[in-house]
């Protein structure tokens, strides 16, 4: 009887979605070829929570003497409106929260690093080229932008960790301390019941605070999402970063960089006409992790083992 039930439930909710044509949301980590219309202001709450618990020469993990770990929770406040004309302007405020944590090969001594507050914010502009709501066959739009030195990198500066831990090393500085400029172009195509997003971001950066300049990079996503049914989307989309080595007193820093693909599974929910929230987890399915050797032995550098993404959606 259970079963029957399910099955004309499942057949009347594909039945009254065959007869709709309902548009999913975007994909989590990407962004979108069309622009925000005249006057029409969302703004977004982005968590994103992971480790880095391993080393990596390339794709082999290898030993790491220090049990090296590392938790971030970065979490951005988004905004975008659209200024008319095929314009829209966005901004990005992040709020960082990291932990470090290491054992000292010697003495044992296990030594902690926290870091927590406001990161680096970014202001972009995007300008759309191709309307599919207008005729064409797609949505098209480039943007370009920068990213602000708003976050603090004030605390004692290191390129690796110190033995008592009285550092706090590049990456977990809470910003650069450098203004950086931003290039993107973006393509969405709207199907029925379902869309596709691809995104891709360069970052060409400049030197930083400390004698410490973090590499240029280039993160490419491309993602679908289905409809199945009016409240709920099912996602499925790729992201891949390329990063260059940071430099420090114009020398690489030879664990930093590399080259890593992700695969995120997520859902969407649209809790209302005004809110909506998702859900996705990152999955590494490709890594080129940079290494050091030091003494003749191979340092790995650290590598992300799991991420959470969770995002709320607000439209004012």
């Amino acid at each position: 009887m259970y079963k029957k039930i399910l099955f004309s439930s499942s057949l009347i909710a594909s039945s009254i979605l065959a007869n709709q044509n309902i548009t999913p949301l975007a994909t989590i980590n990407g962004n979108t070829g069309n622009v925000a219309p005249t006057g029409f202001l969302k703004m977004g709450i982005l968590t994103e929570v992971y480790t880095k618990k391993t080393a990596y020469n390339g794709d082999t993990e290898v030993s790491d003497n220090k049990n090296r770990s590392m938790k971030i929770n970065i979490t951005k406040f988004k905004a975008k409106y659209g200024l008319g004309n095929g314009l829209e302007i966005r901004g990005i405020i992040t709020y960082k929260d990291k932990k470090f944590i290491a054992t000292h090969p010697g003495t044992k001594k296990v030594y902690t690093n926290n870091n927590s507050g406001i990161g680096d914010s970014i202001v972009m502009g995007k300008y759309e080229i191709l309307n599919q709501k207008k005729g064409d066959g797609l949505f098209l739009s480039v943007g370009a932008g920068v990213k602000l030195p708003t976050g603090d990198t004030d605390k004692t500066f290191s390129t690796v960790p110190k033995p008592a831990g009285e550092d706090t090393f590049s990456i977990m500085q809470l910003g650069s301390g450098s203004t950086d400029y931003l290039g993107e172009v973006a393509l969405t195509k709207i199907l029925k019941n379902s869309r596709i997003d691809t995104h891709i971001l360069y970052t060409q950066t400049t030197k930083g605070d400390n004698n410490y300049q973090f590499g240029d990079s280039i993160k490419w996503n491309i993602g679908y999402s289905y409809a199945i049914t009016k409240k709920i989307d099912l996602q499925l989309e790729l992201n891949g970063k390329e990063l260059d080595k940071h430099v420090y007193q114009g020398d690489e820093v030879d664990t930093t960089g590399g080259s890593f693909t992700y695969l995120i599974p997520g859902i969407h929910y649209k809790i209302s006409k005004k809110y909506d929230f998702s859900a996705g987890y990152s999955y590494m399915v490709k890594r080129d992790n940079n290494f050091d050797i030091v003494n003749n032995k191979i340092v790995g550098g650290l590598s992300e083992d799991n991420r959470v993404i969770f995002r709320l959606g607000i439209k004012l």
